[in-house]
């Protein structure tokens, strides 16, 4: 055996292949054979999960689209809904002060239209109020995303 400069005993390749004999070397190559296959089964477990996970962003992106078009799709009906209903309520409108005014009752008539300007005053003042305060919301949560984003 050669000594290194620490003094310590170091076996040469002949000295080690003196001290196998043949059943360490069939045990050696039979296990090389298992960790071989142990590799190729992780391999192909790996790549099965890799194929599942596609297909399931296959699947959860098709399910997103199709979400998508269905929200669209209602979307869309509940604005012709709401074209629908404010039509309707017009006529309604228009239809009552005209009979008033056929009727000759034009202070019932001013008294209709008053107060439909005050409840238009107060819904177009609601709705701009209140879509301040979700832009003033939003702003502040952006702000607050910013500040704990950078610390």
């Amino acid at each position: 055996m050669a000594k290194n400069k620490n003094n310590m005993s170091i076996a040469t390749g002949t000295e080690i292949a003196q001290s196998l004999n043949p059943e360490m070397v069939a045990q050696l190559v039979e296990n090389q054979a298992k960790e071989l296959e142990l590799r190729a089964q992780e391999l192909s477990i790996q790549k099965q999960q890799d194929d599942h996970g596609f297909e399931f962003s296959k699947k959860a992106l098709d399910t997103q689209l199709e979400d998508r078009k269905l929200q669209r799709e209602h979307n869309r009906h509940m604005q012709h809904s709401r074209y629908i209903l404010i039509s309707f309520l017009s006529v309604m409108f228009s239809g009552i002060v005209i009979m008033a005014l056929r009727f000759n009752k034009d202070a019932i008539a001013i008294e209709i239209i008053k107060a439909a300007g005050y409840m238009l005053a107060g819904g177009l003042g609601g709705y701009g109020l209140g879509k301040k305060k979700e832009k003033f919301k939003s702003m502040e949560d952006e702000t607050q995303f910013s500040v704990s984003d950078s610390s």
